[in-house]
């Protein structure tokens, strides 16, 4: 079984490590960072496109048939910020991170980025004011694996004569 939690944690984790931000999913109900805290630039995240299928192989193994697939998923992904420059820098150092010094770390973790889309302007009017906001699509490639038990056949009747053990 796919594991999405799984992947949104290992992203997690290598952008605090390499950039020191917090990385939420406001539309699951994560809260948002706040403010008071002295949390002016968050990035926040959405599995747009979960899964389209790339590949799939199937081979048996003894007495389980196993089932592999590549896989593709896309994340938006948005830094939200107080200051417009601030949102503009970490997306392009969030860019930077998938593009290139997240690689290593990706791969480890069996993702690959295929396409990094435009950093693009999310800007939105509140009632008060601006949500600096600043993003892209990231789309990566991981894999599947999954397996079930088969029935082996020992032996056989064919034409009168038993073969097999």
């Amino acid at each position: 079984m796919i594991n999405y939690n799984e992947i949104k944690e290992i992203l997690r984790a290598g952008i605090w490590h390499a950039l020191g931000r917090f990385f939420v999913d406001l539309e699951n109900g994560d809260p948002r960072p706040d403010e008071q805290e002295g949390i002016d630039t968050f990035i926040s995240h959405k599995i747009t496109s979960p899964f389209t299928d790339e590949s799939t192989v199937q081979w048996n193994d003894d007495d389980k048939m196993i089932y592999r697939s590549q896989f593709q998923m896309t994340v938006s992904l948005t830094v939200h910020s107080d200051d417009k420059g601030k949102a503009l820098d970490t997306a392009q150092e969030l860019r930077n991170w998938f593009d290139f010094q997240g690689y290593e770390y990706l791969k480890e973790n069996n993702l690959v980025v295929v396409q990094i889309h435009p950093i693009s302007d999310r800007t939105t009017f509140l009632e008060t004011g601006y949500d600096n906001r600043v993003g892209f699509d990231v789309t990566i490639r991981a894999t599947y694996e999954d397996e079930r038990a088969i029935e082996v056949i020992e032996r056989v009747e064919l034409n009168d004569e038993l073969i097999g053990e």
